[in-house]
């Protein structure tokens, strides 16, 4: 399935920073290349915690992307020019993210409803020298057809692929993909089109890929979380999850410096969506926890089970 299909690994704010990208990769790989969550801007600064995460000796994947939100030009050129600096020379730009907070400030999905505004973004970052781009987006943000002004833009920065998710930002992960408009975007987008959305399994990439055969590639993203095997299914075993797991606990262990309680929930959140498959009462009892000698106990009952 990987071998004629261009895999990318979609990036899940608070969960695919460069400790999980690097622990997913050693251990288990599978995509083809690695996308960076959004960086920001707060208060006028790059939050240092972004800048850290994009370093190139913080990630020992085989291919990265670093992304930045869409937002500002002027916010927008502040970030891609420190990637720069770094020595990235392709960055992609977030135009996806549904979560209100974000797009209600016009970034993000937020900013699709607005053409004018996406089009002064283009043309400042087209004036950043030796970058090239990609871009990330939904449908709109409340209807999906706002795509169709955005792509007749996407010439300004001449993007080497669009990521679309078939849904608008208001839906956030809720309702029913949108093929019917995805479809109309394949057709008219001159650039190649990656599909992203409910991919959780290998029947679903190679039914996405029948569906569309015009697609460069798939973006998997939420699945790959849940099951960091699902693109190399011999690979899932309970001492792989638990070597990830414990990765990330040391990694988090050593960054974090708010004491116990920071890294509790820091793990308590990977969670939510890490595993669902594994015994109910083991994920309770980690969800349960209050202290990390209780949360470690539930962990190893958890990962034990599922040895059995």
């Amino acid at each position: 399935m990987t071998e004629d299909t261009t895999i990318l690994c979609a990036p899940v704010q608070g969960i695919t920073d460069c400790h999980w990208r690097n622990a997913h990769h050693q251990i288990f790989g599978g995509p083809d290349h690695y996308y960076g969550p959004f960086m920001r801007v707060e208060h006028g600064e790059i939050r240092k915690r972004d800048l850290a995460d994009a370093l190139p000796e913080n990630n020992a994947v085989q291919s990265f992307t670093p992304q930045i939100l869409g937002c500002r030009p002027q916010d927008a050129l502040r970030m891609v020019r420190a990637l720069a600096e770094m020595g990235h020379r392709v960055v992609d730009i977030n135009l996806g993210c549904p979560f209100p907070p974000i797009a209600m400030h016009h970034k993000g999905s937020g900013l699709l409803q607005y053409p004018d505004e996406v089009e002064n973004l283009f043309k400042a970052l087209h004036e950043v020298e030796g970058v090239s781009y990609s871009v990330k987006m939904r449908l709109g943000w409340d209807d999906p057809q706002q795509w169709r002004d955005i792509v007749r833009l996407l010439d300004i920065i001449a993007p080497q692929q669009v990521v679309m998710h078939p849904r608008t930002g208001r839906q956030q992960y809720k309702g029913m993909l949108n093929y019917d408009e995805f479809a109309a975007l394949l057709e008219l987008c001159p650039y190649p089109v990656v599909f992203n959305g409910e991919l959780k399994t290998l029947d679903d990439i190679t039914r996405i890929k029948q569906v569309f055969p015009g697609i460069a590639g798939v973006m998997v993203g939420r699945g790959l979380i849940e099951d960091p095997a699902m693109l190399c299914p011999e690979k899932a075993t309970a001492n792989n999850y638990c070597e990830l797991h414990n990765r990330l606990r040391d990694a988090y262990t050593q960054q974090l410096n708010g004491g116990e309680h920071q890294l509790l929930l820091k793990m308590k959140s990977l969670w939510e969506v890490f595993l669902p498959q594994a015994p109910r009462k083991s994920l309770k009892a980690i969800k349960k926890a209050t202290t990390m000698a209780k949360y470690n106990v539930a962990v190893s009952e958890l990962f034990y089970s599922m040895e059995e």
